[in-house]
Order: structure tokens, then sequence, then C-alpha cells
């Protein structure tokens, strides 16, 4: 059994809609305290790309990070290191299986990772194979992969998507990019994929901090097969499900309809964290006045979906325009950082495609948005590329703008905020 008192769930909306409104949205908050207690068998895989660009300072950083990261590693976690050419290089322990990481095994590690030299190709999902692969000697374990690439995947098409399918379900992964020879959407898909984050570590001295970072949080993992179940009406269709705090994070491919009224989205394991999710349901128009539950989320658990914590979405059509006009300010907040990346997705395209003028105008509503959410670090990156002033709200595109900005930008703006902060401290 979960100890439940560990989760919570909250559902921030407002229920007052008006008449004939058929769409509504909530944002779903979960909190998990965890105590030592709860601590679960964890293992970690990290994987480095030691294609041939990465040679020079940047795999001499990448061992760096990879050696610094085994100290973050718990000495009863399972891990195994894996280099990444056009195949998957089991650096160590080797034959197929993981090692603890007791203070013998990780300097047998960090020697592993010293002896690492160039090989050829990327193929990430051979890399990522190889890693579901090796945790799965450990079925119990709660698995997450480390992955760094400098570069595209060319790996062919058909083999890369096999290899992902095979993968799906089996580990959480964050991925990052060093360099500027990667594909910020790719690593967009593997974060989405499996759950994880992507990052983009732009001054290499950065990078060990970063892979201890990741590390650490994954050894804090206490509680896998976590999912929230939504149940509805007969008359009420579930639309969509996204994370949208910490990082924006799109669920629809992990969504698996139960029946025609229940539909479950898996979230990953879970340590000491807050995460908040969208979601839309649409509903036909009751009689005015009459307040329902148009959906019922439940945080479950397992197999037998073990109920952790639960929640309801409600809905009351209303002609008064006091109630049905209100926005809900955590809704607020999320939808307009869910349309700040759409704005920067689309102002990136458009420099890309030589249309500085489109580039432009959308950049600038980003950056409005950002001020709007209380996003500062998502403003500054922004002004990496425009100069923008608040006062107008208009804005001219920089000179000599670089691809470091673009995948800054790109990446930067998974990452959202809670609740605003104060306006002027973006000024």
């Amino acid at each position: 059994m979960t100890d439940t008192t560990a989760f919570t769930l909250t559902v921030d909306q407002n229920k007052f809609v008006p008449p004939g409104t058929a769409e509504m949205a909530a944002v779903l908050g979960i909190e998990c305290r965890t105590t030592e207690s709860a601590a679960a068998e964890v293992a970690e895989v990290i994987v480095i790309d030691r294609s041939p660009s990465m040679g020079g300072v940047k795999l001499a950083e990448a061992k760096r990070a990879a050696k610094a990261a085994l100290d973050a590693l718990r000495e009863d976690a399972y891990f195994a290191i894996v280099a990444g050419g056009h195949d998957a290089t089991q650096l160590y322990p080797g034959g197929g299986a993981l090692a603890t990481a007791i203070p013998r095994h990780r300097k047998a590690a960090a020697n592993a990772i010293d002896r690492m030299t160039l090989g050829n190709l990327t193929y990430t999902g051979v890399w990522l194979r190889c890693a579901a692969d090796l945790l799965a000697s450990r079925p119990g374990a709660i698995g997450h992969v480390l992955l760094l690439t400098d570069g595209m995947v060319n790996q062919d098409s058909a083999s890369y998507t096999a290899d992902l399918d095979y993968c799906e379900g089996r580990f959480a992964c964050d991925a990052v990019g060093i360099g500027i020879d990667w594909d910020p959407d790719q690593l967009k898909h593997i974060a989405d994929r499996f759950q994880g984050t992507r990052a983009f570590i732009e001054d290499l001295a950065d990078l060990t901090d970063y892979f201890t970072e990741v590390c650490g949080k994954a050894m804090g993992k206490a509680y896998g097969d976590v999912a929230l179940l939504v149940r509805t009406p007969a008359d009420v269709a579930i639309g969509s499900l996204r994370q949208v705090y910490p990082t924006l994070q799109d669920l629809a491919g992990h969504r698996r309809d139960l029946d025609a009224r229940s539909a479950l989205f898996p979230l990953a394991a879970w340590g000491t964290e807050t995460r908040e999710y969208m979601l839309d349901v649409a509903a036909p128009a009751w009689p005015v006045g009459e307040e329902r539950r148009a959906a019922q989320v439940l945080l479950v658990r397992g197999p037998d979906h073990e109920v952790l914590a639960r929640g309801n979405l409600l809905v009351c059509w209303t002609d008064d325009p006091v109630l049905n006009t209100e926005v809900n300010a955590k809704v607020a907040v999320h939808t307009g950082q869910e349309q700040l990346a759409a704005h920067v997705r689309t102002g990136l395209a458009a420099l890309r495609a030589g249309d500085p003028p489109t580039a432009t105008r959308h950049l600038a509503t980003a950056r409005t948005l950002a001020e709007e959410a209380g996003n500062r670090a998502t403003a500054r990156l922004i002004e990496r590329i425009i100069d923008f002033d608040p006062g107008t709200g208009t804005a001219r595109l920089k000179q000599g703008v670089t691809e470091e900005d673009r995948l800054a930008i790109d990446v930067g703006t998974d990452r959202t905020v809670r609740t605003p902060t104060s306006r002027t401290e973006l000024t």
C-alpha cells in the first residue's frame, strides 16, 4: 500500500460559465512529500554521445560531468554507463547488467569513463534501447536515463521509431544538448515521450552541475506507476491533459482510454515535488443554475488503481456576468504560458525562414505574455533576440542573433512559473 498522505490534489477553476459554453478548463495541482522510509529502488543509466563531433573539450567536459554524477548516486542505487555511436557500448559494468553504486564500483566506472574514445554516428534510438534492456534487469526499480548529445539523430527513421516504441513506459529520460548542431525538436520529442525534460548547456563548465542535479533528483524518486484517472458522465468528453508546471509537456501520446467515459494518463515517478496539469473537457448545455460534476479526477497508482487523492471538476451555467466572466488565476497564468510557447515556436520558425517581421511580431507577443505571467527567466531569454519596449509593447529584432540564442529560447520556453511575480522585476 502507498502512503496516501504523501499526495495531495487540488482543482483550480471557475465553475461558472455562460449558458451554451461547451468547453471548460481546470488546473490540477499535485504535491508529493516523501520521507526517508519511502525511498524506492532506483536505477540510473548515463548515456554519453561519443560521435566524432564530440571531440576535444566537449568530450572532456562530458567525462568530467559523468564522473561527478556518480557521486550523486545513492549507494543502494543501480547504475550503468553507456557510450553512444552507431551502436551502444556498455562502458560499465558491461554484460547487460547494472552495478550497485558502492564506492568500489563508482571508482571502476570513473576509470571506464576516462578510457572512453570517440566513435561514429548518432544512433540515439539504439542507445535508448540499450538503456531499456539494462534497466529491465531490475524490473522493480524506478528507471531513469540521462542522455547527452551534441548532434542530430542520423539513424534511419523506421528503426529510430521502432527503438522509441520499444522503450515506451520503461523509464523517464532527461535529455541535454551541448554545442549548436543538435535538433531541439528531437530532444523535445524524447522529453515528452519519456516524461522528462530537455536542456541546453551553453557553457560547458556548467555541465557537471547539471549532471549532478539531474541524477540527484532521480535518486529522490519514491513512487512509481502513478497516473491520473479521469472519469466523466456519459455526455461529457475528455479533451486533453497537459503538464503546465514545472515544464510544458504534452501527455496526448500517453493517454489510455479505458472505456468511453474513462481515460488514464501515466505521470511517471514521483519524489518530493509539485506539478500542475491543465485538464480540458467539453460538456453539453445543462440547465442554467444547475451545478454538476463534469469530471472526477483520481490520482492512482499501480495496476489496481489504488486511489491516492481525488478531486472534481464542476460546472454551473449562469447568466450572471459577474460570475461567468471571472477568470481563474491559475488557469489564466498557464494558458498564457502555453500561448507564449506557441508564439516563440512561430517566431523562431519565421526567423529560420528569413521572415524578420513575422518573427519580431510573434516574439514581441511572447515577451508580453511572459511579463503577464511573471515568467522572468523566459522574458530575459526572449530579450536575447529582440529589443523590447514594455511601455509600448513594440520590439526590434537584434542584429547578430546566434544559434546559441535560438537554442536557449527554444528550450528555455519549456520552463514555467506557477504564480505571477511583480511586473516591475521584468523591466
